[in-house]
């Protein structure tokens, strides 16, 4: 199950009584590294669990170790492989660089399951996979229609989401157990710090009694560490905008556009699934769209059919038939999804979700430019090998010329050093498996040149050039950046990984973004992370005037080696590098003066093709030269 957004439109309602509706809702926060600062966190968690009457119905800290609540800690597979209270990280082979849960109340001790401390070393017969089981012992609450239990929670897992089993699972008699997934359908090998929440009426609701159970089955779990518990009472008028569907032209694998090119653009459908939350019936449910550009206003709004009646816990899919024609030329656009119904209180119900676009002069983009996390080759089974790939789908509508590749680079001290190489493959969808809908159409433009991330990079966008500039024909392709060096360093790439664009995607939908791991059986395969690479294309014509670069010929070409660089306008040169097809570096020449003329003698180079990049101040120009 994709985790929820979720959006609370809360009612004082006089007429029913103790209906407390003080419950403050915060959004799970999800990323591939524990985060440099969790205060923003605790301080949502105190105020989830403060103990306000009719809010927590009931807390755990494990401050009192498993002796409170009657924990009981359980092996079902007999290796003594227990759920443990401790205040330690968890150790082993596998999790050796990673911390306690940074949890609101971490330090007076949490639960914690170390699998790879367990299976450190890996045994004989290979790595076990944890059976574990921490149950409560019962739990005493004042019975209510709504109820959510809420945690914070560390975990990580391996190796395949398809059968590994981390849930959590309550009862009202301790021998009949309902299952909700605790990974909240994240793929494998995917580590994250979150304020977990499941709505767990269906099982509850006006129950006096409860027992909780956290448990992994099926699966070699790295570690999972879980503190500060607590059952709450839910509102009795609520909707959540639970999943957003979008999609750009008729691809429903096509992923969300944060920025679209204005040559570019496909109309845009929308739809979500509608949840109520609450514990009253809604009635009249509906899903409205409204789309508007900034300055100008309103140029868009729809709705979808209603649905009459929507029971507590219950969900439906609205689809807004009419799409958006998206041609109202480049601008900031706003979509707003309402879903709308009627209450049991008689006052309407309200939730909405805004996503933002922009049609930009010459720009693809899958992120907002917030990086939630981090994402590498190495992020996945096989691919911290060089030569392991990582990147994400674009389409043109129509034939285009592409310039360039941008990566945002994370301030992280592996970056340094790692040597990268832009590329572009196509993407071929009558292929039968992902491998061969990359490999076999194969690269369609790159940079051959390699780039060595720098200290100044980490935290920046680098735009890499395509060399040379190509004209893509309409289809598919996919962006990617290349590790080619530095695994022997023990230096690892990592990107900006766009979470916020992740919540947008439909879950299962995996043919946005792609990793290639260069182990013993190299492929392509996909993923659902999204890495922030984006495709600059060639600014169209219509926009092009208050765009200035320096423009530069090489004459004669093809030359014997000696040949003259000719540049429109005076420039401030600083130097001239020459590197060979295979993108190493065969000659440099230091400028240090603004000319408008550079002569050069390559003689000394064997016959082929060379590119040559001029390093101004301002801008770096690559021309392509052929010695005979």
């Amino acid at each position: 199950m994709k985790k929820n957004y979720t959006f609370l439109f809360l009612f004082a309602i006089a007429s029913i009584a103790n209906a407390q509706q003080s419950i403050l809702s915060g959004l799970p926060l999800e990323m591939l590294e524990q985060p440099t600062s969790f205060e923003e966190i605790k301080n949502s968690v105190v105020s989830t669990t403060s103990k306000a009457s009719g809010d927590t119905l009931w807390y755990e800290d494990f401050s009192g170790g498993f002796g409170t609540n009657g924990w009981v800690p359980f092996d079902a597979g007999s290796n003594g492989f227990d759920w443990i209270y401790t205040t330690q990280p968890p150790g082993g082979q596998y999790a050796t660089n990673v911390p306690a849960i940074q949890s609101t109340t971490g330090t007076n001790g949490f639960a914690s399951l170390p699998s790879s401390f367990y299976n450190t070393p890996t045994p004989v017969a290979g790595w076990v996979n944890m059976a574990a089981l921490l149950s409560s012992g019962p739990i005493t609450i004042p019975p209510t229609g709504n109820v959510l239990i809420r945690w914070q929670q560390s975990q990580r897992f391996c190796c395949s989401s398809n059968t590994a089993r981390l849930e959590l699972s309550v009862s009202t008699d301790s021998i009949n157990w309902v299952a909700f997934d605790a990974r909240f359908g994240r793929g494998a090998n995917t580590a994250v710090f979150e304020n977990a929440e499941i709505n767990i009426s269906s099982v509850a609701a006006n129950q006096d009694t409860i027992y909780l159970r956290w448990y992994q089955g099926e699966t070699r779990n790295y570690y999972w560490m879980i503190d500060d518990i607590a059952i709450v009472e839910g509102p009795g008028n609520q909707l959540e905008i639970t999943e957003v569907f979008t999609s750009f032209g008729n691809d429903q694998y096509e992923g969300y556009y944060a920025q679209v090119p204005v040559g570019q653009t496909q109309p845009l459908t929308f739809g979500a699934t509608i949840r109520n939350t609450g514990g009253f019936n809604a009635t009249n449910v509906d899903l409205e769209v409204a789309v508007s550009k900034t300055v100008v206003g309103e140029v868009f709004n729809d709705s979808s059919a209603s649905v009459g009646l929507l029971a507590p816990l219950q969900d439906d899919t609205f689809d807004v038939v009419t799409p958006y024609g998206n041609n109202d030329g480049p601008g900031a656009y706003t979509a707003t999804l309402f879903a709308r119904a009627d209450s049991a209180s008689g006052i309407p119900l309200k939730a909405t979700y805004s996503i933002p676009w922009i049609i930009s002069d010459s720009v693809f983009a899958k992120d907002f430019g917030n990086a939630g996390g981090s994402i590498g080759p190495g992020s996945y089974v096989g691919g911290d090998n060089d030569g392991s790939r990582i990147g994400t789908k674009y389409t043109l509508t129509q034939s285009w010329q592409v310039n360039s590749l941008s990566y945002y680079i994370t301030n992280t001290a592996d970056n340094v050093g790692v040597e990268i190489k832009a590329k572009i493959w196509g993407f071929d969808t009558s292929q039968s498996t992902v491998d061969q809908m990359i490999s076999v159409p194969g690269i369609k433009a790159q940079n051959p040149i390699p780039y060595i991330i720098q200290q100044s990079d980490l935290g920046t966008w680098i735009t890499l050039s395509m060399l040379p500039y190509v004209t893509l024909p309409a289809g598919q392709y996919v962006a990617a950046i290349e590790q080619s060096a530095g695994n022997a360093n023990n230096q690892e790439l990592r990107i900006g990984r766009a979470t916020d664009i992740e919540e947008l995607q439909p879950y299962g939908n995996n043919f946005s973004s792609f990793v290639y791991a260069n182990d013993a059986t190299p492929n392509w395969g996909n993923i659902f992370a999204q890495p922030m690479i984006r495709m600059n294309i060639d600014i169209p014509t219509s926009i092009k005037e208050n765009t200035k670069a320096f423009e530069s010929n090489i004459v004669p070409n093809p030359s014997s080696g000696q040949f003259s660089i000719r540049m429109n306008e005076q420039v401030n040169v600083n130097s001239i590098q020459v590197f060979s097809i295979e993108g190493k570096q065969v000659h440099f020449m230091p400028i240090g003066q603004t000319t408008q003329l550079i002569e050069m003698d390559l003689n000394e180079l064997d016959k082929g093709v060379y590119f040559l990049q001029i390093n101004s101040e301002q801008n770096r120009v690559v021309e392509k030269i052929v010695i005979q």
